[in-house]
């Protein structure tokens, strides 16, 4: 096992791009991150930061969530190689593999359902907006159901399956921004994720093991697919 590498990640307000003037003039800027690892330097701007006046201004949890999420890419990225890892394409990994779990779920099942739903051929068809961001899949399954009586025989039994699946896993892990506490996908795919959420389904679905795999493949496709797509 390859000895790990120390990583040096600072937060910084990129004054050296145009700001954005606020109330009385009061000048904010994009959060940006300086990275340093086996004697590289790069430069990103944070995914999930704004922009800011200070950088005490930044939201509480959001510099050490981006912090956890590139070290755990690096950390994974450079298992992945024998020799030294140079952070070539991090950013790119980065913009993908901190992608919340839930969002790569969203990803998967929405196009596999406008698909049963487009099916239907029902005139409210022009009434359900697919590109809504609030149009979430649990939502737009629920309008289907109330706007097509007939959809349930346009929906194969492995989506089906999938849709029962994502409300198992929603009812389990309700997702809250705000706190940046969600699981990315960097947390699958090195598996501390996978670890996780296996336990709480135990926990919670005791001796219902279909339950259990259904979640897991669902998540363990949804990912695969994301990165798949990414990647390619």
């Amino acid at each position: 096992m390859k000895k790990e590498k120390k990583i040096t990640v600072k937060f910084y307000l990129n004054r050296l791009l145009e700001g954005a003037t606020g109330e009385k003039g009061k000048k904010y800027y994009p959060l940006y991150i300086q990275l340093t690892y086996n004697r590289r330097n790069m430069q990103l701007k944070s995914k999930y930061g704004v922009y800011y006046e200070s950088l005490d201004k930044v939201k509480k949890g959001l510099m050490g969530f981006e912090e956890k999420i590139l070290c755990k890419i690096i950390h994974y990225e450079s298992s992945r190689i024998e020799g030294d890892y140079d952070m070539k394409g991090l950013k790119q990994k980065y913009e993908l593999y901190s992608t919340s779990i839930e969002e790569a779920v969203e990803h998967y099942l929405k196009p596999k359902l406008r698909a049963s739903i487009l099916k239907t051929n029902d005139m409210l068809l022009p009434v359900i907006n697919f590109s809504e961001p609030r149009a979430t899949v649990d939502r737009l399954y629920m309008a289907a159901r109330k706007l097509f009586p007939d959809i349930e025989r346009f929906i194969n039994v492995k989506l089906h399956e999938e849709l029962q699946a994502y409300h198992y896993y929603k009812r389990l892990c309700p997702v809250i921004y705000l706190d940046y506490s969600f699981p990315t996908l960097i947390e699958w795919v090195e598996g501390s994720y996978k670890q996780e959420l296996e336990a709480q389904l135990k926990a919670t679905y005791k001796n219902k093991l279909d339950i259990l795999k259904k979640v897991m493949a669902l998540v363990a496709d949804a990912v695969a697919k994301k990165v798949e797509k990414t990647e390619a």
